[in-house]
């Protein structure tokens, strides 16, 4: 997100939220106001939109559940009304990291999905890790390890293709210390042995306390499964060594909890307590009554283990006392997922209101939304009259219909975001190419253009048809699922002629498309040239190589 266009007041307000994100929650909260009020008076979606998620953001931070729901559902319908598509899947991520935290795995997961859809949608790689990890643990939590297996693998492609990542050495952490957990459930240990290696042998050097603590949560359960105790204790002796008193336990509780319980079946008490004593009191000031449910079943088996009945019942009646909070909490986040809801639909109905209206004035302007460049209704105007005048001074005319060789593929593969962009840049070539020659160009709906050209010679208009083919593979745009090139490529069918008595642009337009239906029969990335009054030549080209 780029805030270019606004003034240096709001451009110095975006520079201090982002500044102080995660270190100054005060001033980062007095900076989004500030942006929100702006973007209120303005009616500016994309900054209410921005103040709203970095407000959220610290929120998370804060763990202030109320205040973060109430505000990320603000921000994500204005991000929505934006198209701010990124920020929008983070929403969703912060949203389902929330409602998992807080023992809601269904909305969690709803959450995810729906952010994953954005992601795949607006071709976010980097964002789709993020979800295919979350969506894993969610899994994993769900005892569900082989579907969790299949997220933390694609994660894994992605991120070892990308080795310049910023994050690379935290995301290959995150991966494997949970691809080591579901193969360990799963008991595949040899599985884990190998990302245990891997681990320790590319990366371990690049992490940082919290990233050895996960693996040494998962290492410490997989010796324990192997029958290695010597091992097994050496790492938890590693991890009482660097486990820190101020643990940012969110995004390790898991981890957490099982080592906990590897730890009461060792027997290892004092190292048991260690974890509870240091996750205990960070738990209480988070307020997440499911993780100190948690917590406090941890100490309910440690009593039971030991027949400490006393400390037991005290657990227990305080585990009833929280299972109580835990409901109206449950309560709360699902009134917040209805009206976040409601809240979105409302959005959308506008949106297709004001795209609604938006279309209507699109068809009476001349020109098209996306390629910038005729529309069909500035085509239909134009025709007319280039027609009326060429065949007033009986000059030539020549119309070609193009369309881009397995643009569905494309857009199926690659993403419409692509596809546009894609459209965009095969529109600023046939645009340069009908400057050049006092030509005309539009966009004839889909992946479809029309050019027209007065004056060409046969000759001229059959140079013109080649020139456009090269220019189009010049631009080298890659297309691994074309069957013509691996790169975007257009076929196209022309019509040539001097106007005569019967004929009309209908005719013109008639032939192009029968030439273009006749070259792609043929081969794509070609043209055919056919005559008006169909008794020429007909003119096809020879299939380029790159």
């Amino acid at each position: 997100m780029d805030f270019y266009e606004y003034n240096d007041m709001v451009q110095q307000w975006v520079s201090q939220v982002l500044e102080n994100t995660g270190k100054n929650a005060e001033l980062t909260l007095k900076y989004c106001r500030d942006i929100i009020e702006y973007g209120e008076k303005n009616t500016d979606h994309k900054l209410i939109g921005f103040g709203y998620y970095y407000m959220g953001e610290t929120y998370y931070g804060l763990n202030d559940g109320t205040h973060f729901f109430e505000v990320m559902g603000k921000a994500l319908s204005n991000l929505n009304q934006a198209e701010e598509w990124e920020y929008v899947a983070r929403c969703y991520n912060y949203l389902g990291i929330t409602a998992m935290n807080r023992g809601n795995a269904p909305i969690a997961l709803d959450y995810y999905l729906n952010g994953l859809n954005y992601c795949r949608a607006y071709n976010l790689s980097d964002l789709t890790v993020l979800f295919q990890v979350n969506l894993a643990v969610l899994n994993i939590s769900c005892g569900r390890y082989e579907e969790a297996q299949t997220y933390l693998e694609k994660a894994a492609a992605y991120v070892r293709s990308n080795t310049g990542l910023a994050s690379y050495h935290r995301y290959m952490f995150c991966i494997y210390s949970n691809l080591i957990k579901t193969h360990v459930m799963q008991e595949n240990l040899n599985a884990a042995k190998r990302y245990l290696e891997i681990i320790h042998r590319e990366h371990w050097e690049y992490g940082d306390t919290l990233d050895h603590l996960a693996i040494y949560c998962n290492e410490t359960i997989y010796y324990h499964r192997m029958g290695l105790p010597a091992e097994r204790d050496a790492c938890i002796g590693q991890l009482d060594e660097i486990l820190p008193e101020n643990l940012t336990i969110l995004d390790m509780f898991d981890d957490f909890y099982d080592y906990c319980l590897v730890l009461l079946e060792a027997e290892r008490d004092e190292s048991f307590w260690h974890v509870i004593e240091t996750m205990e009191p960070l738990i209480k000031d988070f307020s997440i009554i499911n993780l100190h449910l948690r917590v406090i079943s941890l100490k309910m088996k440690y009593y039971r283990k030991y027949g400490e009945n006393a400390e037991y019942l005290k657990a227990a009646g305080l585990h009833y006392e929280l299972s109580e909070l835990m409901e109206n909490e449950t309560r709360s986040i699902i009134n917040n997922m209805i009206n976040m809801r409601r809240n979105l639909e409302w959005v959308n109905r506008a949106k297709e209101k004001v795209e609604k209206e938006n279309r209507i004035l699109q068809e009476k302007s001349e020109m098209d939304s996306l390629t910038r460049i005729a529309n069909r209704s500035r085509l239909n105007d134009y025709s007319d009259s280039i027609f009326t005048h060429a065949d007033d001074n009986s000059l030539p005319l020549t119309v070609e219909i193009l369309d881009v060789d397995y643009f569905k593929e494309y857009n199926d593969n690659y993403g419409h975001q692509a596809g546009d962009n894609c459209l965009r840049r095969i529109a600023a070539v046939l645009k340069g190419i009908a400057d050049e020659n006092d030509g005309f160009c539009a966009r004839y709906g889909g992946d479809e253009f029309v050019m027209i050209y007065e004056g060409k010679n046969r000759e001229q208009a059959v140079a013109l048809a080649g020139e456009t083919k090269k220019r189009v593979m010049d631009l080298e745009m890659e297309h691994a699922f074309s069957r013509a090139l691996p790169i975007v490529t257009v076929s196209q069918g022309l019509c040539w002629g001097i106007p005569q008595d019967k004929t009309r642009m209908w005719d013109f337009m008639h032939v192009a498309d029968d030439m273009l239906y006749r070259v792609k029969k043929l081969s794509r990335n070609n043209y055919c040239v056919g005559d008006v009054q169909e008794s020429g030549d007909v003119v096809i080209g020879v299939t380029g190589e790159l």
